[in-house]
């Protein structure tokens, strides 16, 4: 982390092909709508990720024209790869808020390399899950709404490896006790959504449904977080329409396959036209962490920078005969400079402050959208 590009990290959880990606595109489609009104912006922070999003999204427009968008026609994650975002101004070029999203093959989590480590690049992908800020659980929402026989149910488990990934959450909750100053956010998020909402051009509202399904599944992973994390943890329901115009058609099953697969198939509607919904509530709950983590970080840094000021002043005023003597010809002591490095060093700890908490402000007078559910230890708000 640099002066003045702060980074937030966050590691994506989920199988392979559950729309991490697309997941990630509605953060920045969505994104566009909620910075319309703020001087801010939310962009690829280099040529790769640019690339990345554009291939994603080739994919998806051209699966939306052919009239029936599948999961599957879709690539997923061979390698781990990590997307660069860049929250800015325009007209503060020289403060930046770098969000890099971790996204890696989904098989890691069965497998629980992420806990041991088989190469360099799963060390790599653990370490970083364990410095995340956020952990974001991706589920495909249409997985746990259209499970209907107890085979397929039972499945889901196998599907989302959630015992691994309550293990995870545990080994992240742990290490983030040993730092209880530094931001602790779950988001649960339902991807594919449209088919369980009205609020988007959907026809049904199974809204409450989906929440208590998906409440039910994650129950003992919340509960884990909750007792191994530092008292500031947050979890967060946060279910996206990650495309927008597509509707539940069918599914195959098989649930004898080790792991069980599932594979959905939607229909288009609605003319093809995207439209996403609820992703920006993501932006807003990680501004809103790093508001607070931020603000406080830097006050601290300008108290002290404050507090060293001032020692240094004391001891420039107490100089001995010999800095007197030299004072009176023009000369400047020792002491005297490190005063005004100190000095400078404080008006400049406040003036970064002051620009990063503006650039941030504006996300943090929004108020979540009325998907977002808050998880607290001894119940659910709105």
């Amino acid at each position: 982390m640099s002066d003045t590009n702060l980074e937030f990290k966050i590691a994506m959880l989920a199988p392979s092909r559950i729309g991490k990606t697309s997941l990630v595109t509605a953060l920045l489609q969505d994104t566009k709508k909620l910075l319309e009104d703020t001087p801010l912006s939310l962009e690829p922070k280099n040529a790769k990720t640019r690339v990345r999003i554009n291939q994603h999204m080739n994919q998806l427009r051209g699966s939306l024209r052919e009239g029936e968008f599948d999961t599957g026609a879709m690539s997923g994650t061979e390698a781990p790869y990590y997307f660069n975002l860049s929250l800015g101004s325009a007209i503060d070029e020289a403060h930046k808020l770098d969000l890099t999203l971790l996204d890696f093959p989904g098989g890691w989590v069965s497998r629980g390399v992420l806990l041991s480590g088989e190469t360099q690049e799963q060390i790599q992908s653990a370490e970083f899950i364990k410095d995340a800020s956020v952990l974001l659980l991706v589920v495909d929402a249409s997985l746990v709404m259209e499970a209907g026989r107890a085979k397929e149910k039972s499945a889901i488990d196998s599907i989302l490896d959630l015992y691994a990934t309550g293990e995870i959450l545990e080994a992240w909750s742990k290490a983030k006790k040993k730092r209880p100053d530094h931001p602790s956010l779950v988001l649960i998020c339902p991807v594919k959504c449209e088919s369980y909402f009205d609020d988007n051009g959907g026809t049904r509202d199974k809204r409450e449904e989906l929440f208590n399904r998906t409440l039910n599944l994650y129950k003992d992973v919340i509960e884990t977080v909750y007792k191994e994390g530092p008292e500031n943890t947050e979890i967060l329901y946060m279910p996206v329409d990650t495309i927008g115009c597509v509707e539940f058609l069918s599914a195959r099953w098989d649930v004898n396959a080790k792991p069980p697969v599932f594979s959905p198939s939607f229909r288009v509607c609605r003319s093809g036209r995207q439209s996403v919904f609820g992703a920006r509530d993501i932006l807003l709950a990680v501004a809103k962490q790093f508001f607070h983590y931020h603000e406080k970080v830097q006050y601290e840094k300008a108290t002290a920078s404050i507090t060293k000021a001032e020692e240094a002043q004391k001891q420039a005023q107490n100089k001995n005969i010999f800095e007197s003597i030299f004072s009176l010809f023009g000369r400047v002591t020792e002491n005297e400079k490190k005063a005004a490095r100190a000095a400078q060093t404080a008006d400049e700890a406040i003036k970064s402050s002051n620009n990063v908490v503006e650039l941030l402000n504006a996300l943090c007078q929004k108020d979540y959208g009325p998907r977002v559910k808050i998880i607290r230890p001894t119940g659910i708000s709105g």
